[in-house]
């Protein structure tokens, strides 16, 4: 449904048509008049204003035909001269007998005006013509029924076989009324439906853009022969999206097919129509000055004319006759071009409609299936207490760069994520034809780049063809770049604990133009939901696999993730459990309070999160105990190891007031496979020799006292 004009369009439409509305008065007045006196000199006089009425605005009408820098308004003619038809008809009994006035006056309304127009305008037309005295009489009857069947010929032939032919089939309009996501496609050289494909918006641009070239097409065609002219051209203005101004089509007499042409901004003809929204008309010599073409490469015109195509107060485009031949324009050129433009303007404007329908309901497509990835990314907790946040983030970010590719056609697509420091950077995803790929962990210098230039500044960047960025400056990094690439897009991007960049590349010139920026940044708010969903996983996560306290891992998170790293050794690599304890804690929660105690715990904990290896895990096992797996430790690292945690527990300092407290633990080492496989057996053992070290004065480690690798 097309957007009711505003308040300016119909105030504007108001004073073009305010002499030809003015008929219906006058009609009402001179029904008043006939009422009183049916005859004679008194109804004659204003009746002839009528035919004067009529008969001036049919001279200004014809009038202005000739003239080439005016359209001519053919409302008011038309309404006076019905009006004038009308009077005709009620005055000469010949014309009234033959019921020629109210059969032609009922066929044209119901042939252009739709059914809620057409039907209170035969019935006013045959209530005034029985309600004016006049030949009528008897004849009521053969009035009214001549009106209604002319009439109703007229809407069956706007509504039938002929209106389908006049506004065409319709077929563009149903599919874009359909909203189908999914396109079928015909192969130019067969005519045969391939299979149907999923549609992108840039698919949709295509199919609409060529739509819109095959009516503008048409339309040059038609005026070609209209104007006289050797050659018809149309340039877009403002444009329909994907197509740049001064871009066009050209129509030739000596061609039997339309041509691209470009022209340039500073064209005169297309300057006074764009810029100043003028028409431009010149004949003679003084023409060829404004030639289009190369020296050499075509006559000299003989005539120019260009008029501006107007769509609510903004250029669309401009049309533009060349004419070779001597002598003036058969025809007045410019009111044709400005009557093709006003319908030119029409087809624009569908068109454009038809796309954002097309574009709406894609959008709608993809962000629902998105925003379910996004969801599914950071739900499938299964059995596993801990998921692998990590590896979710990446689906997010896979997904994101996926959708990106698949919604720009790009040719690569790459998620930039900035380090601790600014000047760096690392490839979060990468996404191509061939899959998406997750980014390793090294930063690389941003130097001097463009995405390091964009993360700073947060302002997006395009790139349409060389030689842009100079040479001293490249859109990515070195290591990052393809020589192939030319065009980018890259665009700021941040939310969701992500602060960085995508870049968008392809080996083709003039890829990217900023609506397609508007579509990254909705994909980017996509993922900014779905990292927000994962970082409150994590969040979940953490509290649930956590010591509130002391930020380890708790009990159970801990016996997990030990079952599982045993089940991955299986026996064959050697580990070690240690547990230890904080010696004499009661007594330093009696003597300094719970506060204190609590303040010893995280200093412990402190010291095991700083001290433990990559592949090895801290938790906090109960009270005062905390637990540790040393990953591929013997009985000797392992026994290292708890000695080194010892050492630096008893070097911790807890200010309590003006004093310092310091305190010492006690350990206890298992080692598999020597002294078990399984967690339970492991722990129980490093239990029983933590038992050990508090019987042997505490301040100490030692060993499980089971069998050694040489009794095995």
């Amino acid at each position: 449904m097309r957007a009711l004009p505003n308040r300016r369009n119909l105030k504007r439409t108001a004073r073009k048509c305010a002499w030809g509305l003015a008929v219906f008065p006058y009609l009402a007045a001179l029904y008043l008049v006939s009422r009183k006196t049916p005859s004679g000199i008194p109804f004659l006089l204003p009746a002839s204003v009528g035919f004067l009425a009529a008969a001036g605005f049919l001279v200004a009408y014809l009038v202005s035909l000739r003239k080439t820098d005016l359209v001519p308004n053919p409302v008011p003619a038309v309404l006076w001269g019905g009006g004038a038809a009308m009077e005709v008809h009620v005055l000469l009994p010949e014309v009234g007998s033959s019921m020629i006035v109210p059969g032609a006056l009922c066929f044209t309304l119901g042939l252009k005006c739709p059914l809620s127009l057409s039907v209170p305008g035969v019935t006013a037309v045959c209530l005034w013509l029985a309600a004016v005295p006049g030949p009528i009489g008897k004849n009521l009857l053969p009035l009214s029924m001549t009106a209604l069947l002319a009439g109703a010929a007229g809407a069956a032939m706007r509504n039938g076989y002929f209106g389908r032919r006049m506004h065409g089939d319709g077929g563009t309009e149903r599919i874009g009324r359909s909203g189908s996501p999914v396109l079928s496609w015909e192969d130019e050289n067969t005519g045969v439906r391939a299979a149907q494909a999923p549609a992108t918006e840039n698919s949709s641009l295509a199919r609409r853009e060529r739509e819109w070239k095959d009516g503008v097409r048409q339309a040059l065609e038609r005026i070609l022969p209209l104007t006289g002219a050797a050659h018809v051209a149309y340039t877009a203005g403002s444009g329909f999206p994907g197509i740049g101004a001064g871009e066009g089509m050209l129509v030739s007499r000596d061609s039997p097919s339309p041509r691209e042409i470009t022209l340039p901004d500073m064209y005169v003809p297309v300057r006074e129509a764009t810029v100043f929204r003028k028409t431009f008309y010149e004949v003679g010599p003084s023409a060829a000055q404004y030639t289009p073409w190369a020296q050499g490469e075509r006559k000299p015109p003989t005539g120019i004319a260009s008029v501006p195509v107007l769509r609510e107060g903004v250029v669309e485009g401009v049309i533009l006759a060349i004419r070779e031949e001597d002598g003036p324009w058969r025809e007045p050129v410019l009111p044709v071009l400005e009557f093709a433009g006003h319908f030119l303007a029409r087809e624009i404007d569908r068109t454009r409609e038809l796309y954002g329908k097309d574009r709406e309901i894609l959008r709608e497509d993809w962000y629902h299936r998105m925003v379910r990835n996004m969801a599914e990314a950071g739900s499938e907790w299964g059995e596993n207490p801990l998921p692998d946040l990590r590896s979710r983030r990446g689906k997010v970010y896979a997904e994101t760069a996926e959708q990106v590719r698949l919604r720009l056609d790009a040719e690569r697509v790459l998620l930039v994520e900035s380090g601790e420091d600014p000047g760096t950077g690392r490839i979060a995803c990468q996404a191509t034809s061939r899959g998406t790929v997750e980014g390793g962990e090294e930063h690389l210098p941003l130097g001097d780049s463009y995405v390091g230039w964009v993360i700073r500044n947060e302002t997006q960047r395009i790139f349409r063809c060389p030689p842009l960025p100079p040479r001293n400056r490249g859109v990515l990094p070195g290591p990052w770049e393809k020589p192939e690439e030319r065009s980018f897009l890259v665009l700021p991007a941040g939310g969701g604990g992500f602060h960085g960049a995508v870049v968008c590349a392809h080996s083709g010139e003039r890829r990217f133009e900023k609506r397609h920026a508007e579509v990254v940044k909705d994909i980017l708010r996509i993922m900014q939901l779905g990292l927000s969903h994962v970082e409150r996983l994590e969040s979940l996560a953490k509290k649930a696999s956590t010591d509130g306290l002391t930020g380890l891992w708790n009990r159970k998170t801990f016996l997990d993730r030990l079952a599982e790293d045993l089940s991955r050794l299986d026996g064959r690599y050697p580990c070690a459990v240690v547990m230890l304890d904080i010696d004499h804690f009661k007594s330093i929660n009696d003597t300094y309070g719970h506060p204190f105690g609590d303040e010893v715990l995280r200093s412990v904990a402190a010291v095991l999160k700083k001290g433990v290896r990559k592949g090895d895990t801290a938790g906090r096992y109960g009270g005062e105990e905390f637990v540790l797996y040393l990953h591929m430790a013997d009985t000797e690292k392992a026994c290292e190891g708890a000695e080194r945690f010892r050492r630096m527990i008893r070097r911790i300092r807890v200010r309590s007031g003006d004093r310092e407290v310091s305190f010492t633990a006690s350990f206890g080492v298992a080692c598999a496979p020597h002294h078990g496989k399984g967690a339970e057996e492991l722990l129980r053992h490093a239990d029983e020799a933590l038992y050990l070290s508090k019987q042997r004065g505490r301040d100490r480690v030692t060993l499980y006292p089971g069998p050694s690798p040489a009794v095995r």
